[in-house]
Protein backbone atom coordinates (compact mmCIF):
# COMPACT_ATOMS: atom_id res chain seq x y z
CA UNK A 1 0.00 0.00 0.00
CA UNK A 2 1.11 3.45 -0.98
CA UNK A 3 -0.29 6.08 1.85
CA UNK A 4 0.30 8.69 -0.76
CA UNK A 5 -2.02 7.04 -3.46
CA UNK A 6 -5.00 6.02 -1.23
CA UNK A 7 -5.12 9.69 0.28
CA UNK A 8 -4.21 11.58 -3.02
CA UNK A 9 -7.21 9.05 -4.51
CA UNK A 10 -9.85 9.88 -1.47
CA UNK A 11 -9.46 13.35 -2.22
CA UNK A 12 -9.74 13.46 -5.63
CA UNK A 13 -13.39 11.21 -5.18
CA UNK A 14 -14.16 14.05 -2.28
CA UNK A 15 -12.86 17.65 -3.20
CA UNK A 16 -13.23 17.34 -7.30
CA UNK A 17 -13.77 20.92 -7.92
CA UNK A 18 -12.31 22.71 -5.22
CA UNK A 19 -8.96 23.91 -4.53
CA UNK A 20 -5.86 22.35 -3.19
CA UNK A 21 -5.94 24.54 0.05
CA UNK A 22 -7.57 22.41 3.05
CA UNK A 23 -8.39 26.11 4.31
CA UNK A 24 -10.42 27.19 0.96
CA UNK A 25 -12.08 23.79 1.38
CA UNK A 26 -13.23 24.11 5.32
CA UNK A 27 -14.66 27.39 4.06
CA UNK A 28 -16.26 26.48 0.76
CA UNK A 29 -17.76 22.90 1.61
CA UNK A 30 -17.26 22.50 5.85
CA UNK A 31 -19.04 19.02 5.57
CA UNK A 32 -17.04 17.63 2.98
CA UNK A 33 -13.94 18.98 4.42
CA UNK A 34 -14.48 17.08 8.29
CA UNK A 35 -15.67 13.87 5.91
CA UNK A 36 -12.24 13.78 3.92
CA UNK A 37 -10.52 14.32 7.42
CA UNK A 38 -12.21 11.38 8.80
CA UNK A 39 -11.17 9.21 5.82
CA UNK A 40 -7.22 11.01 5.98
CA UNK A 41 -6.98 9.46 9.04
CA UNK A 42 -8.37 6.10 8.46
CA UNK A 43 -5.96 5.49 5.80
CA UNK A 44 -3.21 6.88 7.86
CA UNK A 45 -4.45 4.18 10.80
CA UNK A 46 -4.46 1.47 7.84
CA UNK A 47 -0.60 2.35 6.79
CA UNK A 48 0.32 2.21 10.34
CA UNK A 49 -1.90 -1.23 11.39
CA UNK A 50 -0.90 -2.87 8.39
CA UNK A 51 2.42 -1.38 6.82
CA UNK A 52 4.30 0.09 8.96
CA UNK A 53 3.21 -1.46 12.50
CA UNK A 54 4.21 1.36 14.22
CA UNK A 55 1.58 1.13 17.67
CA UNK A 56 2.38 4.19 18.64
CA UNK A 57 1.19 6.38 15.24
CA UNK A 58 -1.45 3.15 14.92
CA UNK A 59 -3.62 3.94 18.40
CA UNK A 60 -2.69 7.43 17.98
CA UNK A 61 -4.58 7.63 14.88
CA UNK A 62 -6.80 4.93 15.53
CA UNK A 63 -7.99 7.27 18.68
CA UNK A 64 -7.71 10.46 15.84
CA UNK A 65 -10.59 8.53 13.63
CA UNK A 66 -12.80 7.04 16.59
CA UNK A 67 -13.20 10.97 17.96
CA UNK A 68 -14.12 11.71 14.18
CA UNK A 69 -16.55 9.02 13.77
CA UNK A 70 -18.07 9.61 17.14
CA UNK A 71 -18.91 13.52 15.64
CA UNK A 72 -19.86 12.60 12.18
CA UNK A 73 -21.64 9.04 13.03
CA UNK A 74 -19.15 6.81 11.39
CA UNK A 75 -18.00 3.57 12.03
CA UNK A 76 -15.13 2.16 9.65
CA UNK A 77 -13.04 -0.73 10.93
CA UNK A 78 -9.39 -0.67 9.60
CA UNK A 79 -8.89 -2.42 5.86
CA UNK A 80 -12.08 -2.59 4.75
CA UNK A 81 -12.61 -0.30 1.50
CA UNK A 82 -10.24 -0.04 -1.30
CA UNK A 83 -9.12 3.35 -2.88
CA UNK A 84 -11.10 5.83 -3.67
CA UNK A 85 -13.82 5.84 -0.53
CA UNK A 86 -16.35 8.89 -0.95
CA UNK A 87 -18.87 9.52 1.62
CA UNK A 88 -21.22 12.39 1.05
CA UNK A 89 -23.14 13.22 4.11
CA UNK A 90 -22.79 12.87 7.58
CA UNK A 91 -24.74 10.42 9.67
CA UNK A 92 -24.33 6.90 10.52
CA UNK A 93 -22.36 4.88 8.62
CA UNK A 94 -21.55 1.65 10.09
CA UNK A 95 -19.20 -0.74 8.53
CA UNK A 96 -18.19 -4.31 9.90
CA UNK A 97 -14.24 -4.69 10.11
CA UNK A 98 -14.39 -7.82 8.36
CA UNK A 99 -16.35 -6.55 5.45
CA UNK A 100 -14.45 -6.53 2.15
CA UNK A 101 -15.25 -3.38 -0.16
CA UNK A 102 -13.30 -2.75 -3.57
CA UNK A 103 -11.87 0.60 -4.78
CA UNK A 104 -13.81 3.88 -5.68
CA UNK A 105 -17.14 2.55 -3.75
CA UNK A 106 -19.43 5.72 -3.19
CA UNK A 107 -21.84 6.07 0.17
CA UNK A 108 -25.03 8.14 0.47
CA UNK A 109 -25.07 7.95 4.20
CA UNK A 110 -27.30 6.13 6.78
CA UNK A 111 -25.59 2.90 5.75
CA UNK A 112 -24.63 -0.16 7.55
CA UNK A 113 -22.75 -2.89 5.82
CA UNK A 114 -22.34 -6.30 8.16
CA UNK A 115 -23.59 -9.09 9.34
CA UNK A 116 -26.88 -10.14 10.13
CA UNK A 117 -26.87 -10.88 13.28
CA UNK A 118 -26.15 -14.57 13.95
CA UNK A 119 -22.41 -14.63 12.98
CA UNK A 120 -20.26 -11.65 13.28
CA UNK A 121 -17.87 -13.00 10.48
CA UNK A 122 -20.08 -13.54 8.27
CA UNK A 123 -19.89 -10.13 6.40
CA UNK A 124 -20.08 -8.85 2.50
CA UNK A 125 -17.97 -8.55 0.03
CA UNK A 126 -18.61 -5.78 -2.48
CA UNK A 127 -16.88 -5.26 -5.30
CA UNK A 128 -15.13 -2.19 -7.67
CA UNK A 129 -17.31 1.24 -8.33
CA UNK A 130 -20.47 0.60 -6.20
CA UNK A 131 -22.75 3.32 -5.44
CA UNK A 132 -24.52 2.66 -2.10
CA UNK A 133 -27.73 5.03 -1.77
CA UNK A 134 -29.24 6.87 1.34
CA UNK A 135 -30.21 4.41 3.98
CA UNK A 136 -29.05 1.11 2.44
CA UNK A 137 -28.25 -1.91 4.11
CA UNK A 138 -25.98 -4.77 3.00
CA UNK A 139 -26.14 -7.44 5.30
CA UNK A 140 -24.84 -11.35 5.68
CA UNK A 141 -21.78 -12.89 4.02
CA UNK A 142 -23.29 -11.99 0.57
CA UNK A 143 -21.20 -10.83 -2.91
CA UNK A 144 -21.89 -7.70 -4.83
CA UNK A 145 -21.15 -7.30 -7.94
CA UNK A 146 -18.30 -4.52 -9.75
CA UNK A 147 -20.44 -1.46 -10.64
CA UNK A 148 -23.77 -1.92 -8.79
CA UNK A 149 -26.40 0.45 -7.84
CA UNK A 150 -28.09 -0.01 -4.71
CA UNK A 151 -31.02 2.48 -4.29
CA UNK A 152 -31.98 4.31 -1.34
CA UNK A 153 -33.45 1.93 1.23
CA UNK A 154 -32.70 -1.23 -0.11
CA UNK A 155 -32.04 -3.98 2.01
CA UNK A 156 -29.84 -6.41 0.52
CA UNK A 157 -29.59 -9.78 2.08
CA UNK A 158 -28.60 -12.24 -1.34
CA UNK A 159 -25.83 -12.26 -3.35
CA UNK A 160 -25.97 -9.57 -6.53
CA UNK A 161 -23.42 -11.42 -9.36
CA UNK A 162 -24.49 -9.65 -12.53
CA UNK A 163 -22.07 -6.58 -12.40
CA UNK A 164 -23.72 -3.18 -13.48
CA UNK A 165 -26.99 -3.74 -12.21
CA UNK A 166 -29.40 -1.44 -10.16
CA UNK A 167 -31.13 -2.80 -7.30
CA UNK A 168 -33.86 -1.13 -5.33
CA UNK A 169 -36.42 -2.87 -2.61
CA UNK A 170 -36.87 -5.13 0.72
CA UNK A 171 -35.29 -6.95 0.03
CA UNK A 172 -33.27 -5.93 -2.85
CA UNK A 173 -34.44 -6.74 -6.32
CA UNK A 174 -32.69 -6.20 -9.51
CA UNK A 175 -35.02 -3.31 -11.54
CA UNK A 176 -32.22 -2.15 -14.49
CA UNK A 177 -29.45 -4.31 -16.17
Amino acid sequence: MNLKDYVSSDRINNFSGFSKSYLLDYLLKPEQYWIGKYVRTLRKEEFYTFYRRNKLLRYYYLRKKNILGRKLGFFIGAGCFGPGLKIYHYGSVIVNPKSRIGKNCTIHGNCCIGSKGGIPDDSPVIGDNVDIGQNAQILGGITVADGVRIGAGAIVTKSILIPGVTVVGIPAKVIEK
